[in-house]
């Protein structure tokens, strides 16, 4: 019984994961940084202005919804780097890790 409730205690204690940026670098032709998508997070509503390459350090399917529930997966290949250009402006969407294991990307913007 003891066994039970330490194991129900700590879960209802245990944190939350959420998405984390590291920063890397900040110059005045760009800006980078790591992100960290733990299984099942999501990120909060967001835009990319600039043109930027993406660079899977550890790769998965991540899923891109807009506002209205539009929904994208995009397959980060590990060691793969994609390149995007800015988002429409006024455009907007979070980023959704629905798998079972966390995905890092490394993100450079140009300024």
């Amino acid at each position: 019984m003891r066994t039970i409730s330490l194991i129900l205690l700590l879960a209802v204690q245990s944190p939350r994961r959420e998405a984390t940026r590291v920063p890397q670098f900040d110059n005045e032709r760009a800006v980078a940084w790591k992100s960290v998508i733990p299984p099942h997070t999501e990120s909060t509503l967001h835009r990319h202005d600039r043109y930027r390459t993406v660079i899977g350090i550890v790769g998965g399917d991540l899923k891109v919804v807009t506002p209205e529930g539009k929904a994208t997966v995009t397959r980060y290949e590990t060691g793969n780097a994609y390149w995007f250009a800015p988002m429409a402006p006024g455009e907007m969407h979070k980023d959704v890790n629905d798998t079972d294991k966390t995905i890092e990307l490394v993100v450079v913007e140009m300024k």
